[in-house]
């Protein structure tokens, strides 16, 4: 067993965002796990986000290639797209979802989102039964090394979600939010943290989604909103100064030609942080209409990240020391079975010698069998931790090992 059999196929942020909505799996996660299972492999991990579409695997037998095709035909691509994917293995694919965990390859820092999509991701994989042992372990891992980081760094104090970027956009443009008319559309995690911001800059406003008893629960939550029904949002939009979309949708919730025959040529600032898009961008060739997507939000993270080097410094050294504990991890996984058996090994030489000294002192009582029982129950583990040491250390630094036990060769 290999470290190389761990591969990633996928593509990120720095793809344009009209070639990543083209491959985000959104609500599809479950049935694409299944293909995937169906297509011969035992552990794979989907990672599907507003900024990167990745597979995870562990296989010996299984290429890049073939996750490639996976992803052509799955989303009827043209061949051409093939040039978009990155392929890592290894230590290096290992420590990839360790920086993504981490928040250090999202486009805002540190953001705490990923470290939720990353264990969503793993729970997906669980709950369709194609995650093993190795991909358990890799993303367990991730996890830990998100939360570490964080706290280590003092990266989190840094950190910044898309929709508090998207706000800080839409102040550009006006300056004061105070008793601007904002619509928001969509209830998911990115539309609450941007309903939550605008009202804190004292916007009114106004909220719709396609599922109506989601906009009921969160009107429970936060009082201050209005309903919009989703078969009246392009009315709304003509009443609105600002317009933050962020739904699931797989296609355009806001069409050129349905707003056109709604805008009334005032000034309005819309921000579109969905993928796939849900605003048509051809809407911001009208004059008047300011509209910005996820990748236009790259100049403000990239200027909060310039802030962050000594931050980002420490996160990489814990993510390079988390690389080798986890490769250190994998390298002993061969010898597991052998440590087992050197167990079992150790505690029958312990039951016979017992057996054999009780035989010859007659007179003992229990509580003496008891203490001479626990006496070489103890040297026993000592003696096969010993040996255990020795075949982890060894395991480290050879491809091969081999070693007696019970008077025959064992290797691995």
């Amino acid at each position: 067993m290999n470290v190389n059999g761990i591969k990633m196929v996928g593509i990120d942020q720095s793809i344009p965002i009209e070639i990543r909505e083209r491959v985000a799996f959104n609500k599809d996660v479950d049935a694409a796990l299944n293909v995937l299972k169906e297509n011969g492999l035992d552990e794979a991990i989907i990672l599907s986000t507003c900024h990167r579409s990745e597979i995870y695997f562990f296989s010996e037998s299984k290429s890049f290639e073939d996750i490639k095709n996976f992803y052509i035909k799955y989303f009827n691509l043209d061949d051409e797209f093939r040039k978009y994917f990155c392929c890592i293995s290894g230590l290096e694919a290992v420590e990839h979802i360790f920086r993504v965990a981490s928040g250090l390859e999202s486009m805002v820092l540190g953001e705490d989102q990923i470290l939720g999509q990353v264990k969503e991701s793993l729970m997906n994989s669980q709950v369709n039964g194609i995650s093993g042992k190795i991909l358990n372990k890799l993303f367990m891992d991730a996890i830990s090394m998100g939360k570490k980081v964080r706290t280590e760094t003092g990266l989190k104090n840094y950190s910044s979600s898309i929709s508090h970027i998207a706000i800080k956009f839409v102040e550009n443009v006006f300056e004061d939010l105070k008793g601007k008319n904002a619509f928001v559309i969509g209830t998911g995690e990115m539309g609450k943290i941007a309903i939550r911001g605008l009202i804190l800059k004292g916007a009114n406003v106004s909220v719709s989604n396609r599922t109506y008893s989601k906009v009921q629960k969160l009107k429970s939550e936060m009082p201050d909103i209005e309903i919009v029904p989703y078969s009246d949002k392009y009315e709304q939009i003509a009443k609105s100064d600002i317009v933050i979309s962020a739904t699931n949708a797989p296609h355009y919730t806001i069409s050129y030609d349905k707003f056109y025959n709604v805008y009334n040529g005032k000034k309005i600032c819309m921000v579109d942080i969905a993928l796939p898009r849900d605003i048509d961008p051809k809407i911001g060739r009208i004059h008047g209409v300011k509209l910005y997507s996820i990748d236009d939000l790259k100049r403000t993270a990239e200027e909060n990240r310039k802030k962050q080097l000594n931050a980002i410094k420490n996160a990489e050294e814990i993510v390079l020391k988390g690389v080798n504990e986890f490769n250190t991890w994998f390298k002993t996984i061969k010898v597991e079975p052998h440590i087992k058996k050197i167990t079992i090994y150790s505690d029958e030489i312990c039951d016979m010698e017992f057996d054999r000294l009780v035989n010859k002192l007659e007179k003992m009582t229990d509580k003496d069998k008891e203490n001479i029982k626990k006496s070489l129950k103890r040297v026993a583990e000592k003696m096969a931790n010993v040996m255990i040491k020795h075949l982890k250390d060894d395991a480290l630094v050879m491809d091969e090992i081999s070693f007696c036990i019970d008077g025959s060769e064992v290797k691995t």
